[in-house]
């Protein structure tokens, strides 16, 4: 718990700032795969989709969506400046405000003062620089789009950007405003693929340039920058190192399994792809099932996502190699408000209601996890599981160590596992549950052979259900007792 401090609109918690304890976010040397701060402490990406909160939310409900996350263990936002979907019918944000003079992205609509009370003061950015300072002071970084991709590679309406020198310019905009800010991770990108347009990747090289000028004040177009100075990623389906490999300028990868399929396998295979890569970096599933969300967007009466396949999106990522994961809910990606023609249907009224969805809660205990172990030594390792692998909504993952390995049951089934691929003479062995973060001790055994392994049941009134979906559970090894 931080330390409580007085808003203009009630008492909020100022949390530790991780930027100023610890340094800034870097991979970690020895392996490629996984994030650290400079003084080596190990950083894991628990993000929020929070798309469209600079667009619907006002100051205080900022505020109060941001003060939940921090509160409940999240460490990084998603959010977008230049909006799809809201910016596609209403191109100001809750008070109105423009982002642009006339849609021109080389003219971004600053005002002189920043007023909140003053409406000719207080615009858009001025709204923008108080969401960046509310999540400095409650130790959030924001994972900040520039724009999405519908306004680079557009599939149904018309670019706002066009030129390689609009994007560096906007680019070099929003770097120079933002230089001084610690906690701004740049995510570009949004949805569409780069190459969906001839120039889609030449665009955002260019607005990736302008950014990391506008830090360093620079402002030369030349296709050279000091990237060291800006932690950068790109966000679509596919995973930015399709595009974008051998690019300076990223950092991490990342991509979504997204919304099409329960039990989707693009929640281990993007993650195990990026992780066999010969120039790997950290890689992250920016963008799973969002809780509450219509599987398959709402097509044939498919249903909603429910916190199982939250769970399973997010084990099946990490324990295949992802650095992190970002957690969604429907009603809060759009920030969803009882009585209003919501962007995308949602089985919450309104935002405030889905704060406390189950799937939200027990991702915190995922992030707890990994970080109660090393996590630059870990390394996904299927070859430690004898059987009990499964097809499709079975899939078990395994993430190990030379002193400890998580192996991910998803539907309960009985698994065998080969020891001695853990280093010690003896393991210790837990069960963690994903729905509470507790464990139940199994036991203390020989580090050799093989040994059988079946979850437990579900709960005391439950006592025969131990298989089918919900019924997961982590295997926890240890030979570090």
């Amino acid at each position: 718990m931080g330390l409580t401090i007085h808003l203009f609109f009630g008492y909020y918690t100022l949390n530790a700032q991780p930027w100023a304890a610890h340094g800034n976010i870097l991979v970690i040397p020895q392996n490629p795969h996984y994030l650290q701060y400079t003084d080596g402490t190990p950083f894991f990406w628990l993000g929020d989709t929070g798309w469209e909160m600079l667009h619907r939310l006002d100051r205080q409900g900022i505020v109060e969506y941001l003060f939940d996350r921090s509160e409940k263990g999240y460490n990084v936002i998603q959010t977008v400046l230049i909006s799809e979907f809201i910016h596609s019918y209403k191109v100001t944000n809750f008070y109105n405000d423009s982002i642009f003079i006339n849609e021109n992205p080389g003219k971004p609509f600053v005002t002189s003062g920043n007023d909140p009370v003053n409406a000719v003061e207080y615009d858009y950015w001025d709204h923008v620089d108080f969401a960046v300072e509310m999540a400095r002071k409650m130790g959030l970084y924001l994972a900040l789009l520039p724009t999405w991709g519908e306004w680079v590679t557009p599939r149904v309406g018309e670019a706002l950007f066009n030129t390689p020198q609009q994007a560096y310019n906007y680019g070099w905009f929003l770097g120079n405003r933002y230089k001084n800010v610690p906690n701004i991770i740049w995510m570009l990108g949004g949805d569409r693929l780069p190459d969906e347009r001839d120039i889609g990747i030449a665009l955002w090289r260019a607005m990736a340039e302008g950014i990391t000028d506008g830090v360093t004040g620079e402002k030369e177009q030349d296709s050279k920058a000091d990237y060291s100075a800006t932690l950068m990623t790109w966000h679509s389906y596919q995973s930015s190192s399709n595009w974008f490999s051998n690019d300076e300028w990223i950092d991490l990868n990342t991509w979504g399994s997204y919304h099409g399929e329960i039990n989707n396998p693009r929640s281990y295979e993007a993650a195990l792809k990026d992780w066999n890569l010969s120039n790997p970096k950290p890689t992250l599933n920016s963008e799973p099932c969002y809780e509450k969300g219509s599987i398959n967007y709402g097509l044939d009466d498919n249903g909603y996502f429910t916190s199982a396949d939250v769970r399973i999106a997010a084990y099946w990522s990490v324990f295949s190699g992802a650095a992190g994961i970002t957690y969604g809910a429907n009603g809060i990606w759009q920030f969803a408000i009882k009585g209003d023609d919501n962007i995308a249907s949602s089985r919450s009224s309104d935002w405030k209601e889905a704060l406390n969805m189950k799937g939200c809660i027990h991702l915190t205990y995922l992030k707890k996890l990994m970080l109660s172990r090393p996590l630059k030594g870990f390394v996904p390792d299927s070859s430690m599981l004898v059987s009990g692998q499964g097809d499709r909504a079975s899939h078990v993952a395994v993430l190990a160590s030379q002193s400890s390995a998580f192996i991910y049951i998803p539907t309960g089934n009985k698994i065998r596992v080969k020891l001695g691929k853990l280093s010690g003479e003896k393991i210790r062995a837990s069960w963690f549950n994903p729905r509470t973060g507790e464990y139940t001790y199994i036991g203390e055994f020989e580090n050799t052979g093989e040994k059988d392994f079946e979850v437990p049941a579900i709960s005391e009134k439950l006592a025969w259900l131990r298989t089918g979906r919900g019924c997961d559970w982590v295997l926890v090894l240890t030979s570090d007792v």
